[in-house]
């Protein structure tokens, strides 16, 4: 596919596969297109040549709804609201049970410090999140994209503000969720490399032959 913003060029002949069920990981240094890709996998935009299949069906083909329905997306700039961490990972939404909020939270790797908490999903989060550590906050914010079910989930440098320690919990909570569902992690760090199945690396709106796992070809 090729996508430019106002005639200014973003991808430019990009063509990668994301194998189902996989951690596939899209590297690339900041303004590549990395992010673009996403972007135009999620519906945002149409890529202006080019297609997107999924599962051989062009995107364009399938209902915008029910394909973002099925999306989890999980933000670099992450926002916990005022209130308690059930109201956080069901955000407004009067489907989601507290059954649901404790089963997206273990799959996030937050069940045992929430359980260790004394008012448990009922404690209060603070304002912006400042009563729970930053690799605590993280693990709610991927237990919110968790707990609609989606088929493929996508992190969008979430372990950017992370010290290492941290960061190598998120990555191992994330490689036990592969088989589960798709993933797709936007980074530069060596961390998420070392759990992906699959690698594609941007530079310049450009796949870069070599850089990723060598399956970089395809729809």
């Amino acid at each position: 596919v090729s996508f430019a913003y106002d005639n200014r060029p973003v991808l430019q002949g990009v063509s990668f596969t994301i194998p189902a069920g996989g951690i596939t990981v899209i590297e690339g240094e900041s303004g590549s297109g990395k992010t673009t890709a996403v972007d135009l996998l999620i519906g945002l935009y149409a890529p202006q040549s080019g297609r997107i299949l999924i599962d051989e069906t062009p995107l364009d083909n399938i209902s915008i709804d029910a394909w973002r329905s099925s999306i989890g997306y999980v933000p670099q700039e992450l926002i916990l609201v005022p209130g308690t961490i059930f109201e956080n990972v069901a955000l407004g939404d009067s489907r989601v049970t507290r059954e649901d909020a404790c089963a997206a939270l273990k799959l996030a790797g937050a069940e045992s410090f929430v359980n260790a908490l004394a008012e448990g999903l009922d404690t209060e989060v603070g304002n912006m999140g400042t009563r729970l550590s930053g690799g605590q906050r993280q693990r709610i914010s991927i237990a919110r994209a968790l707990v609609a079910k989606p088929s493929l989930l996508i992190l969008d440098e979430v372990t950017s503000a992370l010290d290492r320690v941290t960061e190598a919990e998120i990555c191992d909570n994330v490689k036990n969720l592969s088989g589960r569902m798709t993933i797709v992690a936007i980074t530069h760090r060596e961390a998420w490399r070392a759990i992906a199945t699959h690698a594609v690396v941007i530079k310049g709106g450009r796949i870069v032959p070599g850089e990723g796992d060598g399956n970089q070809t395809g729809s």
